[in-house]
């Protein structure tokens, strides 16, 4: 259940913005942990996401440590690339037909 998730790291880490994309529904939402929608569908991920694949070359997400409950699926998670030094939050995945539908980041 959780090769989507393998694949969206993938293509994070690539910055392959197309692949990326692929991975979410087309009405996915991405929120922070206070239920503020940081953006919601294909178009909105794209404008969020091209932009720091372009200004953030080094950009890399590592996987800590993954657990799947139901359609659910929590991951730990490094980011490296963005500032001086790495970044750790937690993302909750929940995942219909192998896409991911919502996905909330707790930092």
């Amino acid at each position: 259940m959780s090769t989507v998730i393998d694949r969206v790291l993938t293509a994070l880490n690539a910055r392959d913005l197309e692949a990326f994309v692929a991975c979410y529904d087309p009405e996915a939402t991405i929120e922070d942990g206070n239920d503020r929608v940081l953006a919601r569908g294909h178009f909105e991920i794209r404008n969020r996401y091209g932009p720091m694949f372009e200004n953030f070359p080094a950009l890399h997400v590592e996987p800590l440590g993954r657990w799947t409950v139901g359609s659910f699926v929590v991951q730990e998670e490094r980011v490296a690339g963005r500032t001086t030094e790495s970044e750790h939050h937690i993302a909750v995945y929940q995942l219909n037909n192998e896409l991911i539908v919502r996905e909330r980041l707790l930092r």
